[in-house]
């Protein structure tokens, strides 16, 4: 993992002045700075203002209030009911009087939950919002990564440009974790296409992109600053201009970027023509 980072920090100098300088410095910074102590993750909205959903927990779980985080119980086996909002808090098979929100915590990597048909994996967070169900999805970036691209990417394609598709979104992912939709919650899963934890292919070509290049995402920072600054990075599908919004387009389409690929660019000179004076950095933490 540590030469396929090297490779691609080493890959950006040739492309520009900006890209060049800062390189070492990335790397360099990878042993100096006091790293965060969990992966990054990331919270989806799933179910948004329903009356009720069938919830149902396939193993070992614990129960939070998410606001005071105190811990309400814990159950040793799995769990399938209808969960509402009451009159006076939520109602899960037994009532919780008092609390309108709960966070409901898998106590095994293995444990997953099923919102209404869909699958998910780590901790799920029930609101009720003025007598309605909002859901909410919380899981480590690299998870949300393989679920989302999953869906996109399920032909064979050129290495390197899953490569760079991976780091791509995984830009606009860290963005998403910085700059929330709401404070509960990052992304809504219809907007970017997340379907739960039962679509991932371990095998398959988009996986392996997005472990070549985990934790890797772009950085606009500007010259001189002493930050990894994410941004809302897009991939222009040939149908629109170099700016959407807030979304920061590609300056070559998704298809160029295969061409490139085909011709045996890598994923750094793919990106930097793709998103050009923008550099590579890692983000880590303590294992």
């Amino acid at each position: 993992m540590m030469i396929r980072i090297l490779f691609l920090m080493l890959a950006l100098g040739p492309m520009s002045a900006s890209l060049h300088a800062g390189w070492f410095d990335s790397i360099t910074s990878y042993f100096r700075s006091a790293p965060p102590a969990t992966p990054p993750k990331i919270r989806i909205l799933v179910v948004h203002d329903k009356q009720g959903v069938v919830l149902e927990v396939k193993g070992k779980y614990k129960i939070f209030d998410p606001h005071s985080g105190e811990h309400m119980t814990t159950r040793f086996v799995g769990k399938r009911k209808f969960i509402q909002a009451v009159h006076d808090g939520l109602k899960w098979g037994e009532e919780f009087p008092g609390l309108h929100q709960l966070m409901i915590v898998p106590d095994e990597r293995t444990t997953t939950t099923i919102v209404d048909g869909i699958e998910y994996r780590g901790p799920i967070y029930v609101y009720d919002i003025g007598g309605t169900i909002s859901i909410i999805n919380e899981l480590y970036i690299e998870d949300y990564l393989s679920s989302t691209l999953a869906q996109k990417y399920t032909e064979e394609s050129q290495t390197e440009l899953l490569n760079a598709v991976a780091i791509a979104a995984r830009t606009a992912a860290y963005y998403a974790v910085e700059n929330p939709k709401s404070q509960y919650w990052s992304v809504d899963a219809r907007q970017v296409g997340y379907q739960g934890s039962a679509v991932v292919d371990n095998a398959s070509m988009m996986e392996n992109a997005i472990r070549e290049t985990r934790y890797m995402i772009m950085s606009n920072a500007a010259p001189g600053e002493d930050q990894i600054n994410a941004f809302p990075a897009e991939w222009n599908r040939g149908n629109q201009g170099y700016g959407t919004g807030q979304q920061v387009v590609s300056r070559i389409t998704l298809a160029d970027a295969a061409t490139l690929a085909q011709k045996g660019d890598h994923a750094a000179q793919i990106l930097a023509k793709a998103f050009p004076g923008v550099k590579i950095e890692l983000i880590h933490y303590k294992k």
